[in-house]
């Protein structure tokens, strides 16, 4: 039996809800990311959630759709907030950066999305605190609220605090747990994952809501780190920043334009 046959037979499903393609700052096209999901792993269901942007989840699900693979793919988004980074599944529109966080996690709840923490309380990269966490999970205004939280991501960015962030999270936050790779490149995918009941993007819903989830994974070695590094360096700190600069820009002239469809800030 394949690996992914092995999982049908069992039950329950893999995801990896936290991939990076070369639409944003990852090394492989939407085609090699899914034909390597296929072929070279046993995963249910996969997010492409380029930072800022929805195009290249758009593109994978329809790309999925005509070639009848024979997993899920749903649209997300890596979104940058003024208080860290949010995954934002299930979404149908790009949600405007630079927002605090209570602003972006209602505004992605609105359009039926759901919100997870990635790499929460992490110092290495752009995080969302335990301040802000306790603030946010105290909150009662509608919209307001967490779906899960990434309890198990495998860069050394989420090394560096998941002891803690498992300890906090079975302690005092009692959110569903998540499990995302953070690929930048091929071999990175699904080397974290959530365990779901069922394997379909449903499914992977409900047992999300109903905290039936899992987080597993391995880390990252310094070979893991170096893979494209190059590459992605420059995507992600010259080349994918000017395009959403770009963006911003133009978001704010049509706003001064008086464009009522424009947002402030629209990435």
């Amino acid at each position: 039996m394949t690996p992914r046959e092995v999982t049908l037979a069992r039950g329950w499903g893999k995801a990896d809800v936290h991939i990076h393609s070369a639409v944003g700052d990852g090394s492989a096209t939407i085609r090699e990311i899914l034909d390597y999901v296929e072929y070279c792993t046993d995963l249910d269901l996969i997010a492409i959630t380029d930072h800022d942007d929805i195009r290249g989840a758009q593109e994978a699900r329809e790309l999925a759709a005509r070639r009848n693979y024979s997993f899920d793919v749903i649209a997300g988004s890596e979104i940058s907030t003024l208080d860290g980074h949010l995954i934002a599944l299930f979404i149908e529109k790009r949600v405007n950066m630079l927002q605090s966080l209570e602003k972006t996690v209602r505004a992605v709840h609105e359009q039926g999305g759901i919100c997870i923490v990635p790499h929460p309380l992490s110092w290495l990269t752009f995080s969302v605190r335990y301040g802000k966490l306790r603030r946010v999970m105290a909150n009662r205004w509608p919209g307001i609220y967490l779906d899960g939280i990434e309890t198990f991501n495998p860069s050394v960015a989420g090394r560096v605090a998941h002891e803690r962030v498992k300890r906090l999270n079975e302690s005092l936050w009692h959110l569903p747990e998540s499990g995302g790779s953070d690929a930048h490149h091929l071999a990175q995918i699904g080397t974290a994952h959530t365990v779901f009941e069922g394997h379909t993007a449903a499914d992977f819903l409900l047992s999300l809501k109903e905290s039936r989830t899992m987080s597993h994974g391995r880390f990252w070695t310094a070979n893991d780190h170096m893979q494209g590094i190059g590459t992605q360096s420059i995507k992600g700190l010259v080349i994918h920043p000017a395009y959403k600069i770009g963006r911003v820009i133009s978001s704010k002239w049509a706003e001064l334009a008086g464009d009522e469809d424009s947002t402030s800030i629209s990435l």
